[in-house]
């Protein structure tokens, strides 16, 4: 098995959030979470709101906040583009807790307006947020 390190590049349409040589990466793919190594045979995977997690060649985790969107590797790089992506640090704790309010209101009410599938995205965005900001 290669244990080289390999680049990782999580990316936004807003911004570059990491780009950095890895060991390892594990990400809420669509139908459960999977890890990437160097010399992974070539892979593209459509992902879910979930926490992405990052093994640094230097043993040091990192655990990002993303948001849908796709992760592919030619064994060599990954890159995964992704609607949002957060480090545990830029999470407003406040603002996700208020979408957490709002989206459980909105769930409870029951009302034939309410985008009930829209509401539940955002309660998981809210709490998957609000999980990784509490385990910083």
């Amino acid at each position: 098995m290669d244990t080289q390190p390999f680049t990782l590049d999580v990316v936004t349409l807003k911004k570059v959030v990491f780009s950095e040589p890895i060991e390892s990466v594990v990400a809420p793919g669509t139908v459960g979470y999977f890890g990437i190594l160097a010399g992974h045979t070539p892979f593209v995977s459509s992902l879910q709101v979930g926490i992405t997690k990052i093994t640094k060649p230097n043993g040091e985790k990192l655990n990002l906040f993303t948001s849908g969107g796709f992760l592919m590797t030619d064994g060599k790089k990954v890159i995964l583009l992704a609607e949002a992506a957060e480090r545990s640090e830029e999470i407003d704790v406040a603002r996700a807790q208020k979408a957490k309010e709002r989206a459980e209101k909105r769930l409870a009410e029951r009302s034939p307006e309410t985008d009930f599938d829209r509401a539940r995205a955002a309660l998981l965005k809210a709490i998957t947020r609000l999980k990784l900001s509490s385990n910083q």
